[in-house]
């Protein structure tokens, strides 16, 4: 009966061009039908929205801009081409739909499944104690600061007017990084203010009441498994050792007295990136299967990629012959859950503790530095520091003035959280405020697991806040020697193009985790420097340098081939040739020349 009730109150309220959503299958039901909660333990509820566009909403909403006239703003998507005029009127703004292609249709229909795949916005709240949480996932590439403070302000509202307040830094907001979901960002044209504002916000703070009212006393439990099946490396690969992560996490509680599922948590990196089908339609590519397999059995799942910077999507089997590409990725997702759900599962103790780093990040990405006066960030980033912002009246004029015309990208703030769950030996979860790669994962992995021994991990990235790639300066590099097209033009790294600067990382890591998780000043030097303490050590920096330069020489030697050069000739800078036989060939001194391996590389 739900469902009929919620397939007619969507259907009634698209025909009206209203743009509130419905609860969903999987919402969590009223306060009474869980175990009621007792202080102490784990205390759960859990409840998700549609978030689809409305019809209206893909065609475009006609907003103002500049002060100077208006522009059809329409639903655009992100991850495939670049649009950085969504603040410019028309005529300028009627380029952007070249530049790439919105959103054509509000819904994916799948005619296997008999269903609309919509896109969704997932919320828990988990309470222990004196520390309420509010996990909560969006279908979308990712969300802009400005966005995440409005999100965050939906939940604070909906919580405190049921008398159960959650605070703001308390609100753990996450995108699954879809790149078939909704520009939150700015960067691929935007979407319409009126879709933020009606159904987002409204969504979440609808999820919330409904999560609140769903609380039950719960058990907690981790089930975590090393698979690779589902993910490939995608960065250039200088140390042939590099990979993507492979580790799977599922957080899960169920109601205590009938063992159903309240709420599950599945965390793994892997790019989304499947969905760019004609029509384009937002969806939530694998995930939207991943999160049908963990609710099969009751409950509400939530998605949270991990450090993804360098893991492209792969994987899944569909029991049937030929699927079409929204129908493969349902399947790579249902396996993925299953993978999860198979794994051997411990408890948790009901102990939660929560804290937060505020950490302040220079943008010197000279891209952004041309984009954001554009105004493309508009909406969706504010990149004025706060000292400047909390100066009275200049606030109410600068907000006036980032929302229509431009900005001058200097810094930018972000929250970095730390959950602890279960106490000792436990789990420990933190937050990446964009993708970062699993070096970088690898080092809050290390910082998590030495402060509390033996605990489980899960890295939650895309969370409280969606800054781009976010690479060790040691891989950080603008130019890249393969010679691939990485942004717009060859032998450019697309990572480093779409991050806010090599400042990322180092500041992260001082800022952020080494605070959070009380780490020793040693550790916020890179890994590769650390290693040079142990005699002999492969991962020492001067290894890495001798890696990249083999990589370089490598990349060239084969471009050289590829562009008909003659073979002895690209030799020439082949790292697989003899170091002697260079010297000699170069006319060098045969004392020195003696001198060098013949086994030996460049």
């Amino acid at each position: 009966m739900f469902r009929i009730g919620a397939t007619l109150s969507l259907a009634m309220l698209a025909g009206c061009h209203n743009s509130v959503p419905v609860e969903g299958d999987g919402a969590a039901g009223p306060g009474g039908a869980g175990t009621p909660c007792e202080a102490g333990d784990w205390c759960v509820g859990a409840a998700k929205a549609i978030v689809s566009p409305t019809q209206e909403q893909i065609d475009g909403v006609e907003e103002s801009r500049l002060f100077l006239g208006t522009k059809l703003q329409q639903f655009n998507l992100g991850g495939y081409g670049i649009n950085p005029i969504q603040n410019l009127p028309n005529p300028f703004a009627q380029l952007g739909p070249s530049l790439t292609q919105p959103a054509q249709e509000r819904v994916h229909h799948s005619d296997r499944y008999r269903e609309d795949e919509h896109t969704w916005l997932r919320l828990a709240v988990v309470e222990q104690g004196e520390t309420r949480v509010a996990f909560v996932t969006l279908d979308a590439i990712g969300a802009g600061n400005l966005i995440q403070d409005g999100l965050r302000a939906a939940v604070v509202e909906a919580s405190c007017a049921l008398e159960w307040c959650i605070a703001a830094d308390h609100v753990v907001f996450g995108q699954t990084h879809t790149h078939a979901g909704a520009d939150l960002q700015g960067l691929w044209g935007g979407v319409p203010q009126q879709w933020i504002t009606d159904v987002l916000y409204a969504g979440a703070a609808q999820a919330t009441r409904a999560a609140i009212a769903g609380r039950a006393r719960a058990n907690a439990s981790l089930g975590q498994g090393i698979n690779s099946d589902f993910n490939n490396y995608r960065r250039p690969q200088v140390n042939p050792a590099d990979d993507a992560d492979p580790a799977v996490s599922l957080l899960r509680f169920e109601d205590s007295r009938s063992r159903r599922p309240i709420l599950q948590i599945l965390q793994y990196a892997a790019h989304p990136t499947s969905i760019d089908e004609d029509p384009r339609v937002p969806h939530a590519d694998y995930v939207y299967g991943a999160m049908k397999e963990l609710e099969r059995l009751g409950g509400v799942g939530l998605y949270y990629n991990g450090p993804i910077a360098d893991a492209s999507p792969r994987g899944g089997q569909c029991a049937f012959t030929e699927p079409d590409p929204y129908e493969s990725v349902r399947c790579r997702g249902h396996d993925l859950a299953a993978f999860a759900l198979r794994q051997p599962r411990r408890a948790l103790a009901p102990q939660l503790a929560l804290r937060n780093a505020n950490v302040i990040l220079p943008v010197t990405n000279p891209l952004f530095a041309v984009a954001a006066p554009l105004g493309a960030f508009n909406r969706y980033y504010d990149f004025t520091p706060r000292e400047i912002t909390s100066i009275p009246v200049l606030h109410e004029i600068l907000g006036t003035v980032t929302t229509q015309i431009g900005q001058v990208p200097m810094t930018a703030e972000t929250l970095v959280t730390r959950i602890s769950m279960g106490g000792a030996g436990g789990l420990e979860m933190a937050t990446i405020p964009g993708e970062a790669t699993n070096t970088f994962g690898q080092f809050i992995r290390g910082l998590a697991e030495g402060a509390n021994p033996g605990s489980g991990v899960m890295l939650l990235g895309l969370t409280q806040n969606s800054f781009g790639y976010i690479l060790p300066e040691e891989e950080f590099s603008y130019i890249d020697a393969s010679g691939d097209t990485g942004f717009l033009i060859p032998f450019t790294g697309y990572e480093e193009f779409v991050s806010m600067g090599p400042l990322t990382a180092p500041l992260l890591r001082l800022q952020g985790y080494l605070p959070l998780f009380d780490a020793s000043p040693i550790e916020y030097l890179p890994a590769n420097l650390r290693a040079c303490t142990a005699p002999g050590s492969g991962d020492c920096i001067i290894s890495d340098i001798a890696l990249q330069l083999e990589y370089v020489q490598t990349q060239f030697a084969q471009n050289c081939l590829d562009a008909g050069a003659p073979a002895a000739f690209c030799g020439l800078i082949d790292p697989k040739l003899p170091v002697t036989s260079l010297c000699s060939l170069l006319s060098l001194s045969p004392a020195i020349c003696g001198l060098l391996n013949d086994d030996e590389s460049l």
